[in-house]
């Protein structure tokens, strides 16, 4: 390689790596600058709504050492994690379905459209009068809130895949089961992984919902206690906690999501 080549080289490695810092940078930035904003506006005592961060920060240790908040924690995570996995089976599936046959999708068409678009909270008393005040109106809640996302995302890659690629495997004789398996899945893996990011998030959205209209179990049900006893502090604490949580959850899933494109 000629030394002018290498030169270019080198500066354009220089300029992906001060892109990445500065895209690793933004997000810390952001959220310091918030909460600076929040201590100020704490600090001037506009609003017992609104304390200051550090005295949220200094509620954490009292909340986090409650047995309270570790038996919540358990009730959502499994709520949570036993309807998480078999959301994005049977949503991958059900996509796919309507994804490549024509009868399921005008079939299923109404029943997703309507998901999408119906107020969700307003099923929680249905859930409530067919599942009881416990563990199964919140499993059917984060069905509710995450299912429909799996389902339109994995319809949506697979409707993308491009025809030619489809083609060209049939035309040297894959069968339409390898076909699947080899061209369409992989095209459309982006936009289901996309999909289980999206139903994760939702997936906690639901639990805490629901466990907030039943107001018995779980990090809804602390919510509740500690709003209804105006424990301001505890509250933000107990919601910033929920907040990591989904942030680490979808941020995780991201990262398998970009790794997954890095391998295709």
């Amino acid at each position: 390689m000629s030394a002018p080549a290498a030169t270019e080289v080198a500066r354009g490695r220089a300029r992906l790596s001060r892109t990445r810092v500065v895209d690793a940078a933004l997000p810390v930035i952001s959220v310091i600058c918030f909460a600076v904003i929040w201590e100020i506006v704490g600090r001037l005592g506009l609003s017992p709504a609104v304390p200051p961060l550090t005295g949220v920060l200094s509620a954490m240790k009292e909340v986090f050492g409650d047995t309270r908040f570790h038996e919540a924690v358990l009730n959502t995570g499994i709520s949570v994690v036993v309807t998480f996995l078999p959301v994005v089976v049977f949503g991958t599936l059900i996509g796919a379905a309507m994804g490549t046959n024509r009868f399921v999708e005008w079939a299923g068409a109404p029943y997703l459209s309507l998901a999408l678009s119906i107020p969700l909270v307003s099923l929680i008393p249905v859930f409530m009068l067919v599942f009881g005040l416990g563990r199964g109106t919140i499993i059917a809640v984060i069905v509710a809130y995450s299912l429909p996302a799996v389902i339109v995302n994995t319809q949506a890659g697979i409707e993308s895949v491009d025809r030619d690629q489809l083609d060209m495997a049939r035309s040297f004789g894959a069968s339409r089961l390898l076909a699947f398996r080899r061209v369409v899945l992989p095209s459309a893996s982006a936009l289901i992984l996309a999909g289980v990011r999206v139903a994760a998030g939702r997936s906690i959205k639901g639990a805490i919902i629901a466990e907030q209209v039943i107001g018995l179990i779980g990090l809804g049900g602390l919510i509740q206690r500690y709003g209804g006893a105006f424990a301001v502090e505890d509250l933000y604490a107990l919601v910033l906690f929920i907040g990591v949580v989904g942030i680490l959850v979808v941020r995780l899933i991201g990262v398998v999501e970009n790794r997954f494109a890095v391998a295709r």
